[in-house]
């Protein structure tokens, strides 16, 4: 019996070391499928991740604050009017098939312009989305960028480039 617990123990005691689930800085990785309209994934532990389970994450990280704010605010308008768009453009052709009186097609128009005003909110999510997901897998470091000077030299003008 002592050598079972002794056995039970050292086998407890080693596997502790592996048994994380996750690791604090696993990389998120994106991934794009679909043939002619493509969508976004985001991919960390060979789980899927939405759009809102990313802004959650990095809503929740202190270290992200600055990307996580900015990245929030566009994917919640982008939603909100795609949300309107779809309410404004589908209560028209229910009604038309409804009743069959005419229907107010002008909250179809304004629901196809919140959907086109949807478009850039989208759009912007992404860029933001791709900075954070850098920011985020570099650990923390900002991506340092080419810098090009002029100025001049003993021999004359010149380019100094850093990088």
């Amino acid at each position: 019996m002592k050598r079972f617990c002794l056995l039970l123990f050292i086998l407890i005691a080693s596997s502790q070391a592996e048994s994380f689930a996750q690791f604090a800085n696993e990389p998120i990785g994106l991934t794009t499928r679909g043939f002619l309209i493509t969508k976004e994934y985001y991919v960390k532990c060979g789980i899927e991740m939405t759009p809102e389970q990313l802004v959650k994450l990095f809503g929740s990280d202190p270290n992200m604050l600055k990307y996580a704010k900015p990245m929030a605010v566009s994917y919640s308008f982008g939603r909100l009017f795609s949300a309107a768009a779809s309410i404004l453009i589908t209560y028209p052709i229910i009604d038309s098939l409804r009743d069959n009186t005419d229907p107010n097609w002008n909250l179809a128009y304004i629901g196809g312009g919140c959907l086109i005003a949807s478009i850039p909110f989208k759009i912007a999510f992404r860029k933001k989305a791709h900075k954070a997901l850098a920011y985020y897998n570099s650990g923390y470091r900002e991506a340092n960028g080419l810098s090009i000077k002029l100025g001049s030299t003993s021999n004359g003008l010149g380019l100094a480039m850093k990088f």
